[in-house]
């Protein structure tokens, strides 16, 4: 087990790439496995086909990286000075998740994974490795727990107790042995801001998500109409949903991020739903070329703004009994935010 190299590999991500976070765990199979094959099992992976096909790479990071030994984990922030994750008293202000409002982190994020590999395989002559962001099957929030970068809180993200939970994740994995860090401790407490705040009730219980239910699924990875059922409550969300993390405390007090190619873009910040309604497709996808909001395609954009449009009517109701008025009528506030 080589420490001196784990120690260096450390200081180069860090020093020399700029990630926030950075640590080592073993690459043996995941206790999370289990629990993705009851969460596929019960269905609350929705339409995503391809984590259920994926699940057996999920679960053993040998299967990822054949003779893999350990898995470099790294963590960069994103994270901003928080807003209402809601609309905003600028009038019919869309809302893009915050993570989709900068550079695409897979730009910025794979490149330096990649330099790392190098690093490493120039100390360790004759070694493997494979890197890994967030679209490759991997269970990297466990992985990542398990190198020390934080816990899984109970809204399902990976939080750390410096930089809280708006995290962007990637991995090394390698034939080289490394020396693991110290699996992450839990810190959440008592505290159930993120579960009472979910105004579609996707997180029925502490660590539990039913994508099904949940915004972020539904403006993203849903291809079909949105359920009459659950439409009224994701309000003007066109992209993702920050609720569950902005109501979060450790984000309340977590420092800012220090990358400058995560700066968010400001009219990204400042969308109107009549300006969006008028783009044509080569329109939108200039508004957002660069970003995470390019994953969606037309279809979706328009079907989201379908569903925004029908929101904003006199109140959006949310489910639970809480009532979110327009913004000319004084609320901003999620239901449940802390």
């Amino acid at each position: 087990m080589n420490e001196q190299l784990a120690v260096a590999v450390k200081a180069f991500a860090l020093d020399e790439l700029g990630f926030d976070l950075v640590g080592v765990a073993a690459a043996a199979p995941l206790a999370g496995a289990v629990r993705l094959e009851r969460w596929i099992a019960d269905g609350a992976h929705g339409e995503m086909q391809w984590m259920a096909e994926t699940a057996a790479v999920r679960a053993d990071p040998g299967s990822f990286l054949p003779r893999a030994r350990s898995v470099i984990c790294v963590a960069m922030s994103y994270h901003e000075a928080l807003e209402p994750p809601e609309l905003s008293p600028a009038g019919q202000r869309v809302v893009v998740a915050r993570y989709a409002r900068c550079k695409d982190y897979h730009d910025v994020i794979k490149p330096r994974l990649v330099r790392l590999g190098h690093f490493l395989a120039g100390r360790s002559p004759g070694s493997h490795w494979r890197t890994a962001v967030d679209t490759a099957p991997v269970l990297e929030r466990e992985l990542a727990q398990q190198a020390g970068l934080g816990w899984i809180g109970k809204n399902t993200c990976l939080i750390n107790t410096r930089l809280g939970s708006e995290l962007f994740l990637g991995e090394v994995f390698t034939s080289v042995e490394l020396k693991p860090d110290k699996t992450g401790r839990d810190h959440c407490g008592t505290c159930t801001a993120c579960l009472d705040a979910c105004p579609t009730r996707a997180l029925p219980a502490p660590g539990v998500l039913d994508a099904r239910r949940c915004t972020s699924y539904l403006t993203i990875e849903h291809r079909s109409e949105v359920p009459t059922e659950l439409a009224p409550a994701m309000g003007a969300h066109l992209v993702g949903c920050d609720i569950c993390q902005a109501v979060c405390p450790w984000n309340r007090r977590a420092g800012l991020r220090t990358e400058p190619l995560f700066e968010p873009r400001p009219h990204l910040g400042q969308l109107n739903l009549g300006h969006l309604q008028s783009l044509d497709e080569p329109g939108f996808l200039r508004l957002v070329r660069g970003t995470p909001v390019r994953r969606l395609d037309f279809a979706r954009f328009s079907r989201n703004l379908r569903t925004i449009d029908a929101n904003l009517g006199p109140a959006l109701t949310i489910p639970r009994g809480k009532t979110i008025k327009r913004p000319s009528e004084g609320t901003t506030r999620p239901p449940g935010e802390v």
